[in-house]
């Protein structure tokens, strides 16, 4: 006999089948199979199946028997593969930003061996969000901001399947919170008892000071938080007619006074109380280019009749004692002019 062997599949995954087919038998020839040396069946096909065989190759086996033909052999090899899963990569760009910023996730899979088709690729993350390819930082919890920057390593999971099982790749993407930008704290404004006229020297701080903090970063604010002393809380408004006068000063724009946007001047009035900030004085307290009577001596208790002077840079926080604090604009300030 001239006996061979054909295998539908030369190699099989698991759960498949192979059908080996003897060619070259005479008619009415009997066959008997083994795999790998052991006796199987016999029929005039073998079905190979690789259900409960491990990963390797097999060696299938065939013996002919027929009147007048002497017995003839055949074999072939059939392989089983192991399934392995999907596998690829991840990549997220930028990566690095800054809290509630987005980046672009790209991930490229490439079927595994006895996989089958794959599936559409879907997201997880450890913080944040993901919409279709992009992932959204804006969930990211991070403590209060302080005077340190922080950030945080999310990681961001791609996944997909296939008929058998899943497959994953991973990536990461650093998150940022920049370090509070602190208030600036610029020397009191100081007032006699039961005056609101900015003297010479507040208009110094408002006029020199303030105004080249202003002119270096125009995005920022001023806040002006008015106080009075216990004697003078009779005056009612005395404390916020102190602060609205600052805010005239600087945004009033004739005469002396400067051209600052009324709507980023914040004024605020706290009564009398220190209101939790120091007494700075500083020149102020000492200033002898007054007119008569509106030097603030250092006899003087001038701790509760001033002015808090604060200037926020761009993105910095407010100081405390800005709550409720509402803009100039808002309060008329334009009504008050230029003080003399």
């Amino acid at each position: 006999m001239n006996l061979r062997l054909n295998a539908s599949a030369g190699q099989v995954c698991p759960g498949d089948t192979s059908t080996i087919t003897p060619a070259g038998g005479p008619p009415g020839a009997t066959y008997s199979w083994t795999v790998n040396g052991q006796q199987t069946s016999q029929g005039p096909t073998f079905a190979f199946g690789s259900t409960g065989r491990n990963a390797g190759n097999y060696t299938v086996g065939v013996s002919a028997s027929a009147p007048g033909f002497n017995t003839g052999t055949a074999q072939t090899t059939v392989a089983v593969q192991a399934y392995s899963p999907p596998t690829g990569t991840l990549r997220v760009t930028p990566g690095q930003i800054v809290v509630g910023n987005t980046a672009a996730l790209a991930a490229t899979f490439m079927p595994g061996t006895c996989g089958g088709p794959l599936g559409p690729v879907t997201y997880t993350v450890t913080e944040g969000s993901v919409t279709g390819t992009t992932y959204n930082s804006a969930g990211v919890q991070f403590a209060p901001p302080g005077p340190t920057p922080q950030q945080k390593t999310v990681t961001v999971t791609a996944r997909v399947t296939d008929p058998r099982g899943a497959g994953t790749a991973t990536a990461t993407v650093v998150v940022t919170q920049a370090a509070q930008v602190t208030p600036r704290r610029l020397p009191d404004v100081t007032f006699n008892e039961g005056g609101d006229r900015i003297n010479n020297c507040g208009k110094r701080v408002l006029l020199e000071q303030l105004k080249t903090l202003f002119d270096s970063d125009p995005g920022g604010q001023v806040v002006f938080v008015g106080h009075v002393a216990q004697s003078e809380v009779r005056r009612t408004g005395l404390d916020l007619k102190r602060a609205m006068n600052a805010a005239a000063v600087v945004s009033a724009g004739s005469g002396v006074c400067s051209r600052f946007p009324a709507d980023k001047v914040m004024v605020n009035n706290v009564g009398a109380t220190d209101n939790g900030v120091d007494y700075q004085p500083f020149f102020c307290e000492t200033s002898t280019k007054e007119k008569s009577g509106q030097a603030v001596k250092q006899s003087d208790t001038a701790r509760m009749r001033r002015v808090e002077v604060w200037f926020v840079p761009t993105g910095g926080a407010m100081p405390p004692s800005a709550s409720n604090a509402k803009s100039a604009s808002s309060q008329n300030v334009q009504t008050l002019g230029c003080p003399k």
